[in-house]
Parts: structure tokens; sequence; C-alpha cells
């Protein structure tokens, strides 16, 4: 991105709400919970450290949403302090008004600071739109450094999720991966003897994140 003066105000600015995360039995069910409501979201210093940004992560409402800011120089990013093996993973999310391709926002599950090689992952991915096609969002998985089994898929979303607030969920089991928009699922994986090693089984944790991916996300937004 162009160099600006350092008084310039973000470039884009992504607002997260209502990060909640769930843990089920290894052998629970496919099924998300039918509602949130009553599951206390914990506040961001209980549960999260910032892991870049600097000043470009802002809290509000106690801690229980956060802005997170990309400009000239950064992005943006948190984690999760605590590693989870399973569970439901919810963050409601909107994106930046002014988001365009090139601004990669990510909410996913990595245990790649831990197992470099080997690493699981889990993503939802948005990597910007071009001016007048419809808003996609893709989704990763990957288990123990696997490049061949599942990988990425991308699906066409029925709404601006610039205009409000939705649901982004994961549920990570044994025995299945589901992604869900707000309570649609939209893609699962079910584990099989084939896929060997290849589906996500480590713990992991858990992140946000928002960065300039210019060449990767514009090449990638084209297809």
């Amino acid at each position: 991105m162009a160099s600006g003066a350092s008084s310039s105000p973000p470039l884009s600015v992504l607002s997260l709400a209502a990060v909640v995360v769930l843990l089920l039995a290894a052998r629970g069910g496919a099924r998300p919970p039918h509602s949130l409501r009553g599951v206390r979201p914990l506040a961001f210093d209980e549960g999260y450290a910032q892991i870049f940004g600097s000043s470009n992560l802002a809290l509000l409402r106690d801690g229980r949403r956060v802005h997170l800011a990309l400009d000239e120089s950064t992005g943006a990013g948190f984690a999760s302090q605590d590693l989870f093996l399973h569970g439901f993973f919810s963050a409601a999310i909107k994106l930046p008004a002014d988001y365009a391709a090139g601004v990669v926002v990510a909410f996913y599950l990595s245990n790649g600071d831990v197992y470099e090689k080997t690493h699981d992952e889990l993503d939802f991915e948005f990597l910007g739109n071009v001016r007048g096609r419809e808003w996609r969002v893709q989704t990763n998985v990957y288990g123990n450094g696997s490049t061949h089994a599942c990988r990425e898929e991308r699906y066409d979303l029925p709404f601006d999720p610039t205009d409000d607030f939705h649901h982004y969920s994961i549920l990570w089991t044994s025995q299945r991966i589901i992604f869900y928009v707000d309570e649609t699922p939209i893609r699962e994986v079910v584990r099989t003897a084939a896929m060997g090693a290849a589906f996500p089984s480590k713990p992991m944790s858990l992140y946000a994140t928002i960065w300039d991916g210019s060449t990767w996300a514009n090449a990638s937004a084209s297809h």
C-alpha cells in the first residue's frame, strides 16, 4: 500500500463481537448449540492476548468487542491464551465498510507456532472484494502439515458482510469439522481412514487477524 502521513487514519477497521468458545466432548454431536443466548463470552483480557499491531487493536464494551485496524504500516491480530482440543468456536464479525481486495481478514485455529512442519489449521478467510462481484468466504482445512487433503473451498455469501454482524463458526470434534455462516452449515469434513494423519488432531489456539495481502489476495479474488 502507498505510504502516507503518520497521522492518517486506519484504512480498514474490522469489528469482532461475542467471540465464543464452547468445549465439547471429543465424541460430541455434529450440530452446534441451537442458541448462544445465556453463554457469556469472555472479556478480551480474560482469554486473549494481542500478537501484533500495537495501537491498531482497540477494545470496546468492557473488552467484549474488538476493533482491528489496518493502516499503511501494519494490521493487527490477537490469539487465545489457551490451546483447545475440539470445541465450537464462533465470532460475530463485521467487515470494514471500505473493505477491498488485498485486505485479508481471518478467524482461525492453528498450532503452527508449536508444530512448524506438521501444523493443523482451520480457517475462515475473507480475501477482499472486487467491486461488482458477490462476496465470498474461503474455508481452509490443514491436518499434520498436509497440502493434499481437504484444503481450500470458497462460498458465495448471500449478504454484504460489511452491513452488519454475522456469525462465523467452526465445530471441530474427533470425527468431523463443520463450518457455519450464521446457523447454516456451508462445509463438512468427515474423518475417514483414507485421510490418515491429515485430519486436524492436535490442540490449537484461536486467532483473529487483519493484514495486507495485496499480491496474494488480489490474485485469489480474481478466480
